[in-house]
């Protein structure tokens, strides 16, 4: 069987992002010649390892609300249908979204997201050369030993000979490849002052406590109501979809350790890592933003439960299905039921690329630890380090 591996790749060996107190920037290369991205611009840099002799070169430039809210529907069986108030209810929802991942990458990262994606090209090759040599050592290897213990390996002595001689070199090209492909890899260190590795800790563990909540819901869409119209005790109106929090890892970087991912209802997961969110999509692509452009804003909202409330809920008091303009029960509507105004946590995210997810949380306080834990981290990347 033929083979056709590559004799030579396009990407350096040793990616490398650095996130420091000035920002974010890349470097790949060997010794004695390496290329540097950073929000600066792109500096190369040429030397004699050894000699501390080198040549750089910059190559281009570079609260609370009191307002309550409802999920739709919120109305028990039975119970007399919402008025029609001449339009469909679907046509008053605007969808909470970001805009596509092509557009979200920060500015200073764009060269960065370019080479992870070249990385991640040359991967996808090198792994088909890889499969390729192991299937022929394989199969040669399996060949080699039948022949040796043929009856009539005399016969086979040239062919014999030939496998004893290409078999090691079908490993060595395994070895070969296997090393190129480690290369691809876009390795993430996190070089800052201790006190933002503390506040990045920090960050961690109240994430690991946010995603203990009974319930967190990624509100998918909105419109603002009328309460005297609708005779309803909320403000505001929202489709959710339950999600998950966990922590992930991602082919596309390498980190000594997990990416804090708010998994996304209707859209790209968000994944916080050291100083960037990565946002893949499920065709490949992805966005790369600098964390400390990414706000994050936090609000106790009081929300009118219309399923089963979260075992670690506050419930501040009860309404009514229907209620008329001072809180009392509306007596036109028949089986009029009471309904639980919880106290959630509103965690909305976003950024001058476009940004805009908004998730709810059963547990407040976690998701106001959360959101004071980001900023604080934020800050301690953006001061200076010591």
């Amino acid at each position: 069987m033929g083979l056709r591996f590559r004799q030579s790749f396009q990407l350096f060996p040793g990616v490398r992002i650095n996130l420091s107190a000035r920002g974010l920037s890349a470097s790949f290369g060997v010794p004695g010649a390496t290329l540097n991205v950073s929000p600066k611009g792109i500096r190369s840099t040429i030397g004699l390892p050894g000699s501390g002799l080198s040549y750089s070169h910059f190559l281009s430039s570079s609260g609370q609300n009191s307002d309550s809210e409802v999920r739709r529907p919120s109305r028990a069986p039975n119970s007399d249908p919402t008025p029609d108030y001449g339009y469909p209810p679907a046509l008053q929802m605007r969808q909470i979204g970001s805009a596509s991942v092509e557009e979200l990458t920060s500015h200073s990262l764009a060269e960065l997201r370019d080479m992870i994606v070249q990385a991640r090209r040359q991967r996808t090759e090198i792994l088909s050369d890889l499969k390729e040599a192991q299937t022929v050592h394989k199969q040669e290897a399996q060949e080699l030993e039948r022949k040796r213990r043929s009856l009539l390996r005399f016969f086979f002595k040239k062919r014999i000979s030939a496998l004893e001689k290409g078999v090691p070199e079908v490993a060595a090209e395994i070895d070969r490849l296997s090393a190129w492909l480690e290369s691809t890899r876009i390795d993430m260190q996190f070089n800052t002052g201790h006190a933002a590795k503390r506040a990045f800790g920090s960050l961690v563990r109240a994430f690991e406590t946010l995603r203990g909540s009974a319930r967190v819901w990624d509100v998918t869409s909105d419109r603002h109501g009328n309460r005297v119209i609708e005779r309803s005790y909320a403000s505001r109106t929202i489709t959710r979809t339950s999600v998950s929090l966990d922590f992930a890892s991602s082919d596309l970087v390498r980190f000594n350790g997990h990416a804090m991912r708010f998994c996304n209802g209707n859209g790209e997961d968000i994944l916080i890592y050291p100083g960037i969110v990565l946002m893949p999509r499920v065709d490949g692509a992805f966005a790369l933003i600098d964390l400390r452009e990414l706000a994050l804003d936090f609000q106790a909202v009081q929300f009118v439960e219309g399923d089963v409330v979260p075992a670690d809920a506050q419930i501040v008091h009860h309404t009514w299905a229907k209620v008329n303009k001072d809180g009392s029960p509306d007596r036109r509507f028949r089986e009029n039921y009471k309904m639980p105004v919880c106290l959630y946590g509103r965690l909305l995210f976003t950024s001058p690329g476009g940004i805009e997810e908004e998730y709810q949380f059963s547990n407040v306080h976690a998701a106001g630890d959360f959101a004071r834990a980001l900023e604080s981290y934020k800050a301690a990347l953006s001061a200076t380090a010591p």
